[in-house]
Formats: structure tokens, sequence, C-alpha cells
């Protein structure tokens, strides 16, 4: 069995792939540090039984210029994202994924990122570094007092205890837009914050939540919240759906988080309401166009901590996935119906399972 990687693999599971399949090529991220074009991916696919992708166009026209897939293992929690998943279930082809690889550590980035925004970490490290709340005197050189060490300069704006005044998580009220696998996770971490949550999402009733969470509605969501955070993923239901009458539900002392995806609020709304002060911060991890281009109106603001769609980046997510992976994989050379399918239309009606 000839098996096409094109994303990073650990060095424990690299080595365990190569023991399942006869032959591992590596391509893309693996071999030239980046996705696969179209064309290069279908030169690459050829004769390959299965193949592990991430990022990487799996697209209706590589797929119908493949002639001996099988399978595809997809690194990511939502393989819709670069897999063609209508002509993959077309062709019989199992999707197998990874539900939940990174939920803990979009959760973990999304707690910092409140704590970022709303009590001056990204902006306080960016005046120190340049320059602009350092100053030739010490503290004690500019009247505090010389039994305390405290950052006081030459002039107001120096006096950096006065400028982060920002809220303390315990008791204050984070909202959820979304309430799955990243949202539940999210939960947990600001409920060990002391903070109340409740949380907006059609397709969970209050009777399935056994977190002390409370259910809401989006507006309930969007007027009642000091903090609201957004884990939808992007489809019909969804896009577009916190629109700039949906802002302005928000308070002016709350913060907008969004670790999921841009397209599914309007982020020229957002800009003006951050400009107008109408919010009082907001830290984003994803945008409309990516990269940001040089001249973006989000970059001239100073109530925004701003990150390059690094959320759920960590090494833990990728042993997670290639456990999952080659669980399934295994699973579905032996003949055996994989746990994790993405698109488990491919097997409607089948009662068994032959080996391949």
């Amino acid at each position: 069995m000839k098996l096409l990687v094109t994303t990073y693999v650990t060095p424990a599971y690299q080595a365990t792939l190569e023991r399942m399949f006869d032959t591992v090529r590596y391509e893309g991220m693996m071999k030239i540090g980046r996705v696969l074009t179209e064309d290069e991916f279908i030169e690459a696919i050829s004769g390959m039984d299965a193949v592990v992708v991430e990022f990487d166009p799996l697209t209706r026209r590589v797929l119908e210029a493949t002639d001996n897939l099988k399978v595809i293992a997809s690194v990511r929690g939502g393989a819709h994202a670069n897999v063609d998943v209508a002509a993959a279930t077309e062709r019989g082809l199992p999707i197998l994924f990874c539900p939940g690889r990174n939920g803990d550590t979009v959760a973990d980035f999304t707690l910092g990122l409140m704590i970022a925004v709303s009590r001056g970490l990204a902006l306080g490290h960016h005046l120190i570094k340049n320059r602009v709340i350092t100053d030739e005197k010490t503290h004690d050189q500019n009247g505090f007092s010389q039994v305390d060490v405290n950052w006081v300069g030459q002039t107001p704006e120096k006096f950096a205890y006065l400028q982060f005044k920002g809220p303390t998580l315990a008791g204050k009220r984070l909202g959820l837009i979304g309430f799955g696998a990243i949202g539940r996770e999210v939960a947990k971490r600001a409920l060990a914050f002391d903070m109340d949550v409740i949380a907006y999402d059609p397709f969970v009733s209050q009777d399935n939540v056994t977190q002390a969470v409370t259910m809401s509605s989006l507006d309930g969501v969007l007027s009642t919240s000091d903090f609201v955070s957004v884990h939808i993923p992007v489809n019909a239901g969804t896009r577009g759906l916190i629109t700039a009458e949906k802002l302005r539900l928000m308070r002016p002392d709350a913060y907008l988080i969004n670790t999921a995806r841009a397209a599914v609020l309007d982020y020229d709304a957002l800009v003006e309401m951050l400009r107008e002060k109408k919010l009082a911060g907001a830290a984003l991890d994803v945008y409309p166009i990516e990269p940001l281009p040089d001249n973006h109106p989000l970059l001239d603001l100073d109530n925004v901590v701003l990150t390059p769609h690094i959320g759920g980046c960590s090494l833990d997510p990728y042993e997670r996935s290639y456990r999952m992976l080659t669980e399934d994989l295994r699973r579905f050379f032996a003949g055996e119906r994989p746990e994790r399918v993405y698109n488990p239309d491919v097997y409607a009606g089948e009662k068994e399972f032959q080996k391949v």
C-alpha cells in the first residue's frame, strides 16, 4: 500500500506510518515547506492508496485525477476546509478526520486573548518594546515613593498603573457563540476563573449541558456579556450571522474574541465600533483577508489584540490527530468501519466491510 503525506507529521507517527505502509511519500509541508498547488497535488497523488492532508487543496479536479485512491485522512476537525467533501463522497472515498483535536489548544488561547486585550498585556509589551513608555529617569526621580517601585515616568501616559485598569475575570460574564467541543473547553476554563458563563447554540438544549452554563439566545449573549467569544464554523447558517445590528447589542465596556472564522461576523462594522470606542476592545485571530495587508484599518487601532491565525497551533494536536488517524487507517485497511468518518454517507446501506 502506498501513502502520500502532505503535511507535518511528528517523528513518532512518521515511523508508525512507515511501518503501516509499504511506501510513504512526503510532499508539501514535509518536503518544500508549503502547501501544494492543484497541479503539484495531481502529480504527487498518482498511484497512491491513501493520502494524509491538512491544508493542501484536495479539490474535485485533484480527486478526479486519482486512479487508485481508497481513503482520505484529514489532520483537521473540519475536513471541508480543504477537501471537496461532495466529490470525495461521490467517488466513495471515506474522509477520516480528527474531531476535538485542538479544542483545548484553542480554549487556552481564547482565555489568553481575553486577558491580553482586557488587561493590557499585549499593549504594555508593545509600548515598552517600542520605547513609548520607557523613561530616562527612575520612578523615585519622577517623584514616586522611594520605598516602593512602580512604573512612573515623567509624563502621565508613562504612569502605567493608571493606564491599564481592565476587568478581573472573576464575576464577569462570558458569552459563548457556539457550544461545541471548543466552546465547552472554553467554558471549563472560564468557570475555573469564577466567571458566569452563558452560551448560544441552536443545536444544544439546556438538558444536554453538564457544565454550569446557561443556554441563551444570540441576542442575550451579545447584550449581557462582558466578554463574547465566537466558536462556530462557517456554513450556510452561520455566514454573516453576527451582523452590524447584532454587534450593536454589545455593551460599550464589553470585549469581543474571535478565534473561529471572520466570515461569521461583520468586520467592517466591528472596526467602526472599535474606532468609535463603542466596544472596549477585541482580540482577533482570524480575518476576512489573510495575511492582513499593511493598510488594514485594524492595524491603526489601539484597543485590539491581533494574532496571525495561530489559535489552534500547538504540538499536542498533531499527536492527537495522528493517534486518531492511524487507528482509523488500520481499521479501514483491515476491512472494518473507521470510527471517525467526516462523510458517513459513503457507508450508507453497507452492512459489511470487505478487506481492501
